[in-house]
């Protein structure tokens, strides 16, 4: 690979939009039941992370397999080519941070949000509304004026400000829910002025279930990105002791888990970049009035890259219901780090 090197680029043809669309319906089948089984009360949440944008041009040093093997665009139009086929849409549409790809250790390239706000206006359902995340591929350092107006300018509607200049958050209400977002940057806990917000904002109302979205879990899935994870016992002490928090959703990993564990769900959902080493893919989760009721996984139709093997792969399912496994009783829980549940000290 030469000193200067372009992303991997492939177009979409008509074969993979065909192919896309028809992959849709075992999540279709499987949303419909769950609607039939709620009726007015099914609230339903789609999740897109991990898509590593890259700009179209020419960038220093070695970009490894986005040099000649992942088309991150290409994966992102694939993946709201295939939502764009499910009949009604999800109520809401969230970006679950690493939207881009060059912000580790500083802030992402604007022409980096140039391009996934392209694919975004391109293949975004028309009437979807969205929410985003920042993730520690978006910012690792506290954010200037010009990276939050660069993040606004992103989506066809803008998303909402942020309380803070140095980091991205927020919380909106959606449906019956309250959807709170957080910033997780790399190798720090949140701020000591995000973690007050988030302690007052849980306080100011206890009673509306409240959805929590934070790029890096605070629990563990199985590969090395657990080593990266957001170690940050005072956050997760305001979360765990937060009666109307019910899930806490994060991206991060690129391989996806759910668990049972104090009272909340803890999900972590899949890349639609690329696996570590699991498939390529994106979720769409199912609420009722105060509750997470499942979470399905799609797999993204076509091949898909393992980051482990490193190589190419075919998803041989295309749509998984993530099975909540109770946290304390599995090997990967460390209770030197997290607490056990109430009843087991």
């Amino acid at each position: 690979m030469s000193q200067t090197s372009l992303p991997h680029q492939r177009p979409l043809t008509a074969g993979d939009v065909a192919q896309a669309r028809a992959s849709i319906a075992p999540l279709q089948a499987a949303l419909d039941a769950m609607r039939t089984r709620l009726g007015h009360e099914c609230f339903t949440v789609a999740w897109m992370s991990d898509m590593h944008i890259h700009a179209p041009r020419p960038y220093d040093g070695n970009l490894g397999f986005y040099g000649d093997r992942v088309d991150c665009s290409f994966n992102f139009r694939l993946a709201l080519t295939e939502l764009s086929a499910l009949a009604p849409l999800p109520d809401l549409l969230l970006f679950g941070g690493d939207l881009v790809d060059g912000g580790c250790g500083g802030e992402a390239p604007a022409d980096e949000y140039a391009e996934f706000s392209r694919v975004l206006r391109e293949a975004l359902p028309p009437g979807l509304p969205t929410l985003a995340i920042a993730g520690n591929h978006d910012h690792g350092i506290s954010t200037t004026a010009a990276w939050h107006q660069t993040w606004q300018s992103v989506a066809p509607q803008p998303w909402p400000a942020s309380p803070d200049t140095d980091d991205y958050y927020f919380v909106r209400r959606a449906g019956k829910w309250r959807i709170i977002g957080l910033d997780s940057r790399e190798d720090q806990p949140l701020s000591n002025r995000q973690r007050a917000w988030l302690a007052d904002e849980l306080a100011r109302d206890p009673i509306t279930p409240a959805l929590v979205l934070i790029h890096r879990p605070m629990v563990t899935v199985g590969n090395w990105v657990d080593d990266i994870r957001l170690l940050d016992r005072a956050t997760f002490d305001v979360l765990d002791s937060a009666p109307g928090v019910k899930a806490i959703w994060s991206g991060h990993t690129h391989l996806p888990r759910a668990w049972r564990y104090r009272g909340k769900k803890h999900v972590v959902l899949p890349s639609v970049a690329y696996g570590i080493p699991g498939p390529c893919g994106w979720a769409v989760g199912v609420f009722s009035r105060e509750r997470l009721e499942a979470v399905f996984i799609k797999r993204m139709s076509g091949q898909w890259f393992d980051g482990v093997a490193f190589k190419a792969r075919h998803s041989k399912q295309a749509v998984q219901r993530l099975p909540f496994r109770n946290y304390t009783a599995d090997p990967l829980y460390n209770p030197c780090l997290l607490p056990r549940e109430s009843g087991n000290r």
